[in-house]
């Protein structure tokens, strides 16, 4: 996310750019008491979202706002002010958010969560996972992942869907064969997935992603950058991007599926 904090008093920004350090610390964040160098800055970098102190000698935050849009149409405006008498007025422009002076890391998190054009969160991950929809996956290249076999790939969704909990054989064999009783056979077949599915990941660089305990299976998960993830977290990009499916080739999500489209703030079919 690139965010900008334009203020006259240059102290409040950078606290504001502190706040956000901490919030996206891989972003890029800039403080700014030169509404020059904000012109320029935008011109080039089109931020994600501006910070606008209202009151400001020579040109106020109203006034710059209107600017910033002309040069990048979908930047997020949230005024900061210290005084609530402005919020009216500031909301005639029709930002994205309204905050009151001394700032807190936790408005800035209740604006970020609710942006009027949502920031897609940056990816860093050995893999990005889709669950919304049909389960994909894809290399930190966005290259589709392949897998030897197709029970490989369901393993690896329904670790995902269990988003870090360790998973016994028995339980993955239930999840694979629903219908059979279990017996050697299909936990020798369970490992030879197991296996390959490791191979795949490795393949791309990902065989971190695995982790394996005593009898049991799992996937780290801030080695995964994923929607369903995202969404749990309350990311509002993740939150816009649900539309009531959740890996659809998938029998057993329908479970995950039906506590999602519960969740307060999911998309109402």
């Amino acid at each position: 996310m690139i965010t900008i904090s334009v203020d006259d008093q240059i102290e409040v920004s950078i606290e504001i750019v502190k706040l956000m350090k901490k919030i996206d610390p891989q972003g890029e964040h800039r403080a700014f008491s030169d509404l020059t160098k904000v012109i320029e800055f935008v011109r080039e970098k089109k931020p994600d979202v501006a910070w606008l102190d209202v009151e400001m000698p020579g040109k106020s935050g109203l006034e710059l706002s209107a600017e910033i849009k002309k040069l990048s149409q979908n930047t997020n405006i949230i005024f900061v002010t210290a005084h609530e008498k402005f919020a009216y007025q500031s909301y005639q422009l029709h930002p994205s958010g309204f905050i009151l002076k001394p700032v807190t890391k936790e408005a800035l998190e209740r604006e970020l969560d609710n942006l009027r054009f949502p920031v897609q969160r940056v990816q860093n991950g050995l893999l990005r996972v889709q669950c919304f929809g049909n389960f994909e996956v894809f290399d930190s290249e966005g290259k589709p992942v392949s897998f030897q076999r197709s029970k490989s790939k369901e393993i690896l969704a329904y670790l995902i869907d269990r988003r870090g909990a360790l998973c016994s054989g028995n339980e993955l064999c239930g999840i694979l064969y629903e219908d059979r009783e279990q017996n050697r056979s299909l936990k020798a077949q369970l490992r030879v997935f197991l296996g390959k599915l490791r191979e795949d990941l490795e393949r791309v660089g990902a065989g971190k992603v695995l982790i394996k305990g005593w009898n049991a299976n799992g996937v780290d998960c801030d080695k995964i950058d994923c929607d369903y993830f995202d969404y749990m977290r309350g990311d509002s990009y993740a939150v816009n991007s649900f539309f009531g499916e959740y890996m659809m080739q998938y029998s057993w999500a329908e479970m995950t599926m039906g506590e999602l489209r519960r969740k307060p703030g999911a998309f109402d079919g």
